[in-house]
């Protein structure tokens, strides 16, 4: 079959290959992929700017059916929709160092297996690590308060997410942050439940000032891999320059992949709360995350801008760069078949 993969270390080294069919233990589920996220991570993979073992099949965010299962797995059956956590050992990431989805066919060890419910598109449920991923960081990295003013740094996918996660948190206010050439995805945002908009080329900061009456936002999410978006996250953050502190909190999911430049003093000044954000909370995590896709909470389908076959790899990695796509699909199998 053919697989999209890191062949070997360094800048590039991805490619379309031809790979065996994998075997499954007595443990594992052979899961026949129907669509797999091209995620920013896959992009900082093939520009070495990104944690990986090579050779390893790519794609991480992925969705498919259980074609064949091994002799001692007992919770999913034969022609189950599936999706999966990608962390499936110490150390071991499915598409990263682990082969992954960018295949027509992939090996998932059972712990990390998880079935979805029959009525949700496997469309949909390719989504599910990045709603993952999203409940880890404004639920259990940090909480989103009801009545928080929430901004949002990067109109990505997981900007995007977020917005919508923020919604159903309570947010009062949700405030999203992009730049003028985000315009698609920034309107995407809004469709999805933005309040408001701003650009960061206008200097965000005193319009977030202004929006929340000089008090700054209680929740800040960085998420545009960008310097800047660092700094307006730390300038948008609501600040306590006396008394006990922690009024402000920034999460950041960003990779940068390179050092970057920033001013700090308000982080000690404003008494500001930073983490980070990255893995989530094993199966508790996953669990919570299935049962919302089950129960239809997000709106996905704006979300999804794009569906590519395997050998269109290349477009869909130069769309995703130049923000052409949100959240674009590889069909490794072709697109409807399930």
């Amino acid at each position: 079959m053919k697989a999209l993969r890191k062949t070997s270390p360094g800048v590039g080294n991805v490619e379309l290959c031809e790979v065996a069919e994998p075997e499954i233990g007595p443990d594992d589920i052979l899961m026949k992929v129907y669509a797999a996220g091209v995620c920013g991570s896959d992009l900082l993979i093939q520009e070495d700017r990104h944690f990986y073992r090579a050779p390893v099949t790519l794609g991480h965010e992925f969705s498919g059916i259980a074609y064949r299962v091994g002799k001692n797995v007992t919770h999913i059956k034969e022609g189950d929709k599936l999706v999966a956590d990608i962390e499936c050992g110490k150390g071991e990431w499915l598409g990263v160092t682990v082969d992954g989805a960018f295949a027509p066919y992939m090996r998932i060890p059972q712990h990390v297996a998880y079935r979805v419910a029959d009525h949700v598109s496997l469309d949909h449920a390719c989504l599910c690590e990045p709603i993952v991923a999203t409940q880890h960081l404004m639920q259990e990295r940090a909480q989103v308060k009801v009545g928080d003013d929430v901004v949002i740094v990067g109109p990505g996918p997981m900007g995007i997410m977020a917005v919508q996660f923020a919604k159903l948190c309570g947010a009062r206010r949700v405030i999203l942050i992009g730049l003028k050439s985000d315009e698609k995805r920034l309107q995407i945002g809004r469709q999805v439940g933005a309040d408001v908009i701003l650009y960061s080329e206008d200097g965000p900061a005193q319009a977030v000032m202004e929006l929340t009456g000089g008090k700054g936002a209680e929740f800040v999410l960085e998420c545009s891999a960008s310097q800047e978006g660092v700094q307006h996250a730390i300038d948008c953050a609501r600040k306590a320059h006396e008394g006990p502190g922690g009024k402000g909190v920034i999460v950041f999911i960003s990779l940068w992949g390179r050092k970057i430049t920033v001013n700090l003093d308000e982080v000690s000044l404003g008494q500001l709360d930073i983490r980070g954000s990255w893995s989530w909370n094993g199966r508790e995590t996953w669990e919570r995350a299935v049962d919302l896709l089950n129960r239809g909470v997000f709106n996905l389908d704006p979300m999804i801008t794009n569906h590519y076959t395997l050998e269109e790899w290349e477009t869909a990695f130069a769309n995703l760069r130049a923000k052409q796509d949100v959240k674009a699909l590889i069909h490794p199998n072709g697109r409807g078949w399930a």
